[in-house]
This record gives C-alpha cells, structure tokens and sequence, in this order.
C-alpha cells in the first residue's frame, strides 16, 4: 500500500488549476457582452448580462432581484465574475459539473437568480441529477425574474415524471416510451441521462424491471454505488426473479469486502482494490475510481485514501463540498503527508470569503 502517495503524484490529481483561470488571479473578463453571450447562450445569458451590467451600461441586475450586500461590494461582483466566467468556459467545453462547481461557487458570493439559472442549466446537461435541477429551475421562477422564465417551465416539463391519466394502459404506454428513450441513452454510454429517463419511467409505471435498470446505469456511471446498491437490494425484494442472479452479482462487485480479521490479508485485500482504483484514475475514470479507493478505505482505514477519494472527487466536479470534507478529514486524522496540498485543494473548491 506504500504505492498510495507515488500513484497520486503520477496521476495529476495534484495539479492545480491554471493560474489564468483562478479568481482574482487572471486576466480581467473581457468586457464585451455580446461575446459572453456567445459563449454561455445555453447556460446563463441571464447571469452574464446581470454581472457585466455595468461594462456594457445597463443597471446592473434584472428587475426583481435585490441586490445583497455583497452585489453591492465591487471586488465582490468583479471576484463572482471571473469565477462565473470559468465556469462559463467548462460549459462551452461539456464539463457540466465544473461549470456546475463554478456557478455555485459564483451564486453563493452574490446570490444572483441568473446564476441559478445557469446551474439548472449544467445540472440538466450534465444528468443524473434532474430532481436538483428542477429545484434550481423552480427557485429561479419564484425569485419573480422573468428573462427565463418560460424556459425554466419548459425544463421542468421536461425534467419531471409525467402525471398519470389514471389509465393503466395509457400510463403503461408512456412508461414504455420514456424507457426506451432511457434504453437508447444507455446504449450510446449516456448512463446518467438514461438514469433519469429509467427513474421517470418507473415512477410511473412503478415496474419491478425498472429498479434493475435504473441500479444498472448508477453502476455504469460510477460514484454511486450505494445508491446502485440500494435499487439493486430493492429490485431482490419485489421478487421479480428474473435477474435475480445479475443482481446478486453487482451487489458483490460494488460492495466492500468484509473484513477477514487478519490485517495482512486485508491489508493484501484492500491494497489490490486501491490499484484498480489508481488504474481507474490514470485513465481519467475519477468517478470509478472514487468507488475503488472507498472500498479500500473502508476495509483498511488508511487516512491517505481519504486524499485519494478528495482528489477522484475534485476531478469529477460536481461534487466539491464531499471533496472539501474528505480533504478536511485527511488533515484531521494527522497523517501529515499532503496536508499542504489538502488545504490548497480545500481553498480552490471553496467560495471566497466576503468579508
């Protein structure tokens, strides 16, 4: 296991974000609205115009939104700007969830609801996480903004299970159909959009069948194997029969090794899984690798895994306030190794203080 430290320092997860991109720390946004608008047309129009108001003579926010007292701070707006601009980047380069890390960062300095718009925006892109991004869309329209409105109702339809007619056959007909969408996603490797899909399907028609194929397409997405595990579990229980072995087969796969009560060997044990997990990590699988070194962990205990999961997690985006809280605990369980590296990592994914 003493290979734990030399696979993180070979596997880039150690490296830093561009100083280019870093708030305060690059170069200023460029000022022309129209080319921001250009870039981010899809995920936040609303929240460029907001934040470059000044640049381009409008009145700063759209009518509705108060300004907090941050908004009205200027190295605040200037600092929620370039961050903002980051994250509008990712997008443009299908890195939903950094884009989504970005915004939120952004949204929580000045609390503009065009930002929020633009985290619905990169959580529908990015999938998998629909019931987040209806709620985005939904604080969005009770903010009382108008711009996108009815764009944020047209994504909640969309996003949303349909209700049922009260008709077995015509409901079973719609499930049908909203299943072989997801089966179509799940074949083109889409396995987070096919999630949503088989998840809508089967709250309405309620179909054991389903509950396999939403488990299925968690495993194949990664870093979420509880929940994979529990829809598999729930699948066995309604003893369908049909992949009853299937399913007690993935339940083994993702499941932590027991311990045997002998350290060597589950020390043997959990350092196997470990390399699986950092040959995950040097193809760029972050989130098959999260699940990898979590075994481990959870099997040997060792506080550098906790580094391991924080650097998987920070790699996959989308998921930063787990990956500042393993970091955190790294450097509380006193290991000392990469303490330094922790806290740079912690104040990256953190939103800068107001104060």
């Amino acid at each position: 296991m003493g290979t734990a430290a030399d696979h993180r320092r070979r596997g880039t997860g150690s490296a830093r974000a561009a100083p280019a991109t870093r708030p305060g720390g690059g170069p200023a946004l460029d000022p022309r609205l129209q080319r921001l608008l250009e870039l981010q047309r899809d995920a936040g129009n609303t929240a460029v115009v907001q934040m470059l108001g000044e640049d381009e003579g409008t009145s700063g926010p759209e009518p509705g939104t108060a300004p907090t007292e941050e908004a009205e701070d200027p190295a605040v707006v200037e600092t929620a700007r370039a961050i903002f601009d980051v994250g509008a980047k990712s997008y443009e380069a299908g890195a939903y969830a950094r884009a989504y890390d970005e915004f939120s960062r952004s949204f929580e300095m000045v609390g503009r609801p065009g930002i929020g718009f633009s985290m619905a925006q990169a959580l529908r892109r990015l999938g998998g996480r629909r019931e987040e991004a209806i709620a985005l869309y939904q604080a969005y329209l009770d903010s009382g903004e108008t711009r996108r409105a009815e764009e944020c109702r047209q994504f909640i339809a969309e996003l949303s299970t349909p209700a049922s007619t009260g008709d077995l056959e015509l409901d079973t007909k719609a499930g049908k159909a909203i299943f072989e969408k997801g089966a179509h996603l799940y074949e083109v490797r889409d396995y987070a959009h096919a999630y949503d899909e088989f998840t809508r399907s089967y709250e309405l028609t309620g179909r054991p069948q389903l509950l396999f194929s939403r488990a299925q397409a968690l495993r194949r997405l990664g870093g979420r194997r509880e929940e994979a595990i529990a829809l598999y579990q729930a699948y066995l229980q309604k003893g369908d029969g049909n992949r009853t072995a299937d399913a007690n087969a993935a339940i083994s796969e993702l499941s932590t090794p027991a311990s045997t009560g002998d350290l060597e060997t589950d020390t043997a044990t959990g350092r196997a899984i470990f390399n699986q997990g950092a040959t995950l990590y040097e193809r760029g699988d972050f989130a098959h690798a999260y699940d990898e070194f979590t075994r481990s962990y959870e099997l040997t205990g060792r506080p550098a895994l906790l580094f391991s999961r924080a650097q998987s997690l920070r790699r996959l985006g989308g998921r930063r306030e787990e990956a500042i809280a393993l970091y955190e605990a790294y450097i509380a369980e006193g290991d000392g190794g990469r303490d330094e590296e922790s806290q740079g990592f912690i104040d990256e994914l953190s939103t800068p203080s107001t104060e």
